[in-house]
Parts: structure tokens; sequence; C-alpha cells
């Protein structure tokens, strides 16, 4: 009788870890399924490191109990899903040098959230906005890329951050004004923010959403053209109700039903759009005539459709340089890394760092590039 019930305690505990090792490498499938038709799939990707985590439990589990021939089950999938588990971590920890040095671009990215800060309240918001540009000073970027980046054109209806960053040495901008409010004379989008001359610029409007992709051609004194590009993909639109719906489905509320249709719709929509822009984006960063780096708000996990179709054969700051989960975004969940900063081989990552201020509900990231690598030859413009 004995031996029966641990014979049918091992077969349970087997069945348990093969749905697990399958619902993790059908999360590991998303870089190739593409959300518009496979949303469901991004839905998974979500959760992969707590499978992740059910993977590497029954590891333990099963050499713990020295069935060496079931530890195969899970030993496979962790080997047949390296691709996803390279993207989820940092290996390099390293403190980053504030000071510049010769021969290299910095570039900064940090998703702004219309300076308005963490707080309610017009004061909170003008204390917020000056440490924000403080830090931007600190940290001396030649190019600093911001998304969600909101501007007035009237004086007097609200702050000139153009002003701002062009008393900080930022003598050359363009804004892709994604989003207006005409009456009011403000306008919301992207904008990438140089000490270096701007040679080129355009704004590629987006089909599935006002928002666009921004490019500016930076010319290095001395030095190549550098393309930077600037985007925000499709986010969930979520609100204040939204997020009250995601504590009522974590505490199981009676409107639980009513919280999660209202929350898969708008998250299925925003995998399909990003999905969608993608999609247009990488050829036109496979087409950039000048090395490129690509400053992003991605609003997806590195084991997304949108993350691994634009990387390409890009370097991601984070993974040359970073340590540890990176953490990008501070809502929803301690493990989201959304924001990025991708250069082409040619410019050779020196260091990065997702710096913790918190400002914005993102996190700003930094990077030193080389520019003196043999392989980059300067532009004729």
């Amino acid at each position: 009788m004995a031996f029966s019930v641990r014979r049918l305690g091992k077969r349970f505990f087997i069945s348990v870890n093969m749905v697990v090792s399958g619902l993790f490498l059908v999360a590991c499938l998303q870089p190739w399924l593409n959300p518009e038709t496979f949303w469901w799939v991004s839905f998974m990707s979500l959760s992969l490191p707590i499978g992740l985590l059910g993977v590497v439990a029954f590891l333990i589990f099963w050499l713990v109990l020295k069935k060496w021939r079931v530890a195969l089950i899970p030993l496979v999938t962790l080997a047949l899903g390296w691709k996803q588990l390279g993207v989820l971590f940092g290996t390099h920890k390293a403190a980053f040098s504030t000071a510049t040095q010769p021969g290299q671009m910095r570039v900064l990215s940090w998703n702004v959230r219309s300076f308005a800060g963490l707080k309610p309240g017009k004061a909170h918001k003008a204390a917020n906005a000056d440490s924000m540009f403080a830090l931007v000073a600190k940290y001396a970027a030649d190019v600093v890329c911001f998304q969600e980046f909101g501007q007035y054109a009237t004086p007097g209806l609200g702050e000139d951050y153009r002003a701002k960053m062009k008393a900080l040495g930022y003598v050359h901008h363009v804004l892709s004004n994604d989003y207006s409010r005409t009456i009011y004379n403000y306008t919301n989008g992207l904008a990438i923010f140089s000490k270096w001359p701007l040679v080129a610029t355009k704004r590629i409007p987006f089909t599935s959403s006002p928002e666009s992709l921004l490019y500016a051609d930076v010319k290095v004194p001395k030095g190549p053209t550098v393309r930077i590009y600037n985007t925000h993909l499709q986010s969930y639109k979520f609100n204040g109700e939204d997020y009250a719906d995601i504590e009522r489905i974590k505490t199981n509320d009676d409107k639980l039903v009513e919280a999660g249709k209202n929350i898969f719709s708008k998250m299925k929509r925003a995998f399909r759009n990003r999905g969608q822009q993608a999609d247009m984006i990488r050829p036109i960063l496979d087409e950039s005539p000048n090395p490129e780096i690509l400053c992003c708000d991605l609003n997806d996990v590195p084991a997304s459709y949108a993350y691994w179709k634009l990387r390409g054969n890009r370097k991601d700051a984070f993974l040359e340089k970073g340590w540890g989960v990176g953490r990008t975004f501070l809502a929803l969940s301690p493990t989201l890394r959304i924001d990025y900063l991708m250069a082409n081989p040619r410019l050779p990552v020196q260091q990065f760092s997702v710096i913790n201020k918190r400002f914005s509900d993102h996190l700003p990231l930094v990077m030193d590039v080389l520019l003196e690598s043999p392989a980059v030859t300067p532009t004729k413009n």
C-alpha cells in the first residue's frame, strides 16, 4: 500500500512538473509569435519569471530526492528556454562613473510622465521637475531622450521645459508632438535633446495609435554622425480605476469578473498594437545610414515579441553592463523591465545604469558608448 502511495505521489508531481514546464516553454515562444494573432501568448510571457521559479524549484526537488532521470524534465526545459533566460538578468555589477570620457557618447533615456511626479499637486510637480532637471545635469549626457514629454508653447500656461534643457546646454532639440490640446497650446510626446548639432530629424507616425517613432542624426564633433531613435510603444492605458480593478482581482473582490474583463480588454489591445508598431519600426532601424542608438519605453518585458523584434543584432545596454533584474517601472510588479537602451554593435557599450531615483513612475537609464571603434567611420553629410 505504501509503495502504491509513493508511486501515485511521484506520478502526480511529474504531471505537475510537465504542466509547469509546458506553460513555461509556451511563454518562451513569444519572440516568434506576433501578438496581433497570438496575443494570448503575450499574457503568458508576463509570468515568465514566475514560471522560471517553478521550473527551478522542480529541478531542486528532483535532485534532492535523487530522481536523476525525472530531473531531466526541468533541466531540458531550462535548456530549451535559454534564449529567454539570457535576457532576464544582468551579470555585470560595476559602479557607474558620472565622469565622462573622451571619445565616448553618453545617452540618457527617461519616461518623465510629464514631470508630474508621484504625488498630486502643482507645488509638488514644480519641485519634482526641478529635481529631475538636477539629475539630468548631474549625469551630463550628450543626448537626452524623453518619453511622455509635456510642453506648453505659450508662456504663463505652464513650465517651459525646453528652456530648462537649453539652460543645461542642450541647445538642439526635436519634439514629436504626438498629443496636443490646442486650447492650451500644449503638446506631449517624444523629445530628443542634444548638446551637439542635429543634422536631420524626422517623425514617423504609427497607424495604430497617435504616437510615433522619432529620430535625429547627431553630428559628433570630429567624429561620426550617430542616429538617435526614440519611441514609446502602446501602453495599457491603465488609469486610477484600472489599478483599483487590479487590486480587486488580487483580493477576490465581488466585482472580480467585471474588473478582469476590463483589464483583459486593455491588455489585449496593447499587445496587438505593440506587435504592429514593432513590425513597422524594425525595417526603419535596419536601414539607418548611420550607426544607431534606440531609446525606448516598449511597455513590454524582455520576453516579449516587441523586445526581440526591435533588438535584432543591437546590444541591450542592460545585458552588456547591467546587474540584477533591471527594474525600470515602479508599478504592478518589482520585476518589470520595460525601458531600454540599445546600441548598434559598432558603438560598444562602455557602462550602463538604471538610476534609482523615483521622480517618475519610470526610472531613468544612462549609458556610455565608444565612438572611436575602428568599425565606426565618420558619415559625410
